[in-house]
């Protein structure tokens, strides 16, 4: 039923259009490496500059991680990422090394929690901190050179994959959009405020299989349409894969921003924040596969003609 709603009769001319998203492809990409540069090392998290990772063991049931990431910001600490660990009552707590004093950043956290947490009939001091690990700024570069490399390869190996199963015009295509997805992505990211994390860069790898996979399917209706063709039109046979897989795309991306706007909303800390990264890459994936990485592999195409 939904695939008959969202089928055309007509086939659509998605590459007429194609000069118009180049132009607002452009314009978003400048914006988003803009805000990339301007954030300079704010755009990081904890876990790519530096901070303290804490163990927080909380003897009361009632006790959740937004309480804890409010008591947090009372300090200082606005930035905090608060993540349950073990059970209910345990949290891990990644801070920035705003303060390098461990003794007085435990009174900090005492002070704090039993100010804004175990108010009234409550017992102060019903908790107790089990550990306290340092990461350096050496080893938050790391990090981050490590996750650049795993883009990369990833990348890479994409860049093989599509080329032997298609050929390089489509591979160009996907590359593309692939780029386009990740740098906008970020730039969205960071303009809502957020910061890059290890879970930012596993939303990007999540994103990066589930916008080609979007555009393989696409290529691959385009190659059987071509396999099949005694003469053709490569623009028409483009337009016409694109407006058949049409309603696939469609249904698809609803499916799958539904569970992510869920997660956005009903998720806390670290899951938000991979959903608002999953929510954001959805929607420039789904466009990017129709609007960039297709009218690529056309000028390719044209151009070794």
């Amino acid at each position: 039923m939904f695939r008959r709603i969202f089928t055309p009769k007509k086939t659509i001319n998605f590459l007429s259009h194609s000069k118009v998203a180049a132009v607002f492809s452009t314009l978003l990409l400048i914006v988003s490496l803009a805000v990339w540069f301007v954030k300079k090392d704010d755009k990081y998290g904890i876990d790519y500059k530096g901070g303290y990772e804490i163990i927080v063991k909380f003897n009361g049931d009632d006790v959740n991680g937004q309480d804890i990431r409010n008591s947090l910001s009372k300090i200082g600490f606005d930035e905090a990422i608060v993540q349950a660990f073990n059970n209910s009552n345990e949290f891990v707590l990644r801070l920035s090394d705003r303060e390098k004093n461990t003794e007085v950043l435990k009174s900090s956290l005492r002070d704090t929690f039993n100010e804004n947490i175990f108010k009234g009939d409550k017992k102060k001091d019903d908790f107790e901190i089990l550990k306290i690990d340092y990461v350096g700024p050496t080893a938050g570069e790391e990090l981050r050179t490590q996750a650049l490399i795993a883009i990369i390869i990833s990348v890479i190996g994409i860049l093989i994959y599509i080329s032997v199963r298609f050929e390089f015009a489509f591979a160009l295509g996907a590359i593309v959009a692939l780029f386009h997805d990740i740098i906008i992505g970020l730039g969205i990211y960071l303009m809502l405020g957020e910061t890059i994390s290890v879970t930012t860069l596993a939303a990007a790898l999540t994103l990066l299989g589930y916008s080609v996979n979007d555009t393989i399917v696409i290529f691959d209706r385009i190659r059987e349409k071509l396999i099949t063709a005694k003469s053709y039109v490569l623009e028409n046979v483009i337009n016409e894969a694109l407006t058949e897989m049409l309603s696939r795309t469609i249904i698809t991306s609803i499916l799958t921003l539904f569970s992510a706007v869920a997660l956005l909303i009903f998720g806390g800390g670290e899951i938000r924040d991979l959903s608002l990264f999953l929510v954001v890459g959805i929607v420039i994936g789904c466009y990017s596969t129709v609007f960039i990485a297709s009218p690529v592999a056309l000028w390719w195409a044209d151009r070794k003609k």
